[in-house]
């Protein structure tokens, strides 16, 4: 079966390889490799290329370009761990992949696509193979949550939190036209905590600020709000469901499958810190350097300045 692994390399390996030498700006050296604009341009076009109405903002691409070198650290990592993926996965994964189903061989898409087969199994075979929680740990998460065991009306939504009404405006209309989906502008525009979760997050009646909370609860599934200034920024929510207290006969159920779904968040936690170790690990023994002066936009990222 046919494996792939240095595709993967490409990114490298073009200027070396190929007769026509990349001659866009050097914008990023990571452990000596020079890493070109046009190679940065292609992951921003495979992450946001579908986001047609979205404003590329230099945060965003800040946040992306210390993301493409984290994940160039993590490939890095992983050819050496012997990983590879074969035709067959990529088959598979371009099917389930609308955005890379239509693209070509060559395209970024198809390559971001092998990188994150890669690093799924990367993380999956050697990062996460021996992370568990123990027996000690599972009760004590249980016991800091009993709150969460009680039957609790409340709601399941989805948040985009910016800084001004005219972007929350503009992504509401977004929002409302049909063609995009509110989880993923959520995702590359929010500002709140759940963005890489697509802004979702569940709240309990009264858990949330009252200003908050008088705008959600007329919403039924499926309804965006207006947008809603608070302390924090303007906000904008979705709802997706609405919880509400089960029958006595059905608590027994509800608590047993609420204990799961702590052990399933706590084991989540655990393989999260581990991955997010693994990184801050490689970053830190890296040796970066971001060349401001080549990217094209003002970078406040949070990796090496030049």
């Amino acid at each position: 079966m046919k494996t792939i692994a240095l595709l993967l390399l490409a990114p490298f390996l073009v200027a070396a390889c190929s007769r026509t030498k990349d001659r866009t700006p050097i914008i990023a050296l990571i452990d000596g490799r020079q890493v070109h604009k046009s190679e940065f341009d292609g992951f921003l076009a495979a992450r946001l290329g579908e986001f047609t109405g979205i404003e590329t903002t230099d945060p965003l691409r800040s946040q992306m370009l210390d993301e493409f070198i984290e994940r160039r650290l993590v490939i890095d990592q992983a050819i050496q761990a012997g990983i590879s993926v074969t035709e067959s996965e990529i088959d598979q994964a371009t099917q389930e992949n609308q955005r890379a189903s239509s693209a070509k061989d060559s395209s970024p898409s198809r390559r971001e696509l092998i990188n994150d087969l890669i690093i799924s199994k990367y993380y999956k075979q050697v990062i996460l193979r021996d992370v568990r929680p123990s027996q000690e740990e599972v009760q004590k998460y249980i016991d800091e949550n009993q709150v969460r065991l009680a039957e609790r009306a409340g709601f399941v939504i989805r948040e985009i939190r910016v800084e001004t009404r005219d972007r929350a405006e503009s992504l509401r209309r977004e929002a409302m036209d049909g063609r995009h989906d509110f989880g993923d502008l959520a995702r590359a525009n929010s500002q709140a905590p759940s963005s890489d979760e697509g802004g979702l997050c569940r709240y309990d009646e009264g858990q949330l600020p009252d200003v908050l909370e008088r705008a959600i609860r007329p919403l039924k599934p499926g309804e965006v709000s207006p947008v809603i200034q608070s302390s924090f920024g303007f906000h904008l929510f979705k709802i997706e469901r609405k919880i509400q207290p089960h029958a006595p006969d059905d608590k027994r159920a509800q608590v047993e499958s609420k204990r799961s779904q702590l052990i399933e968040e706590l084991i989540a936690r655990k393989n999260q810190e581990a991955v997010d170790e693994t990184v801050s690990r490689l970053v830190n023994s890296a040796n970066l350097r971001v060349i401001d002066s080549s990217l094209g936009f003002t970078y406040s990222g949070r990796l090496g300045h030049n």
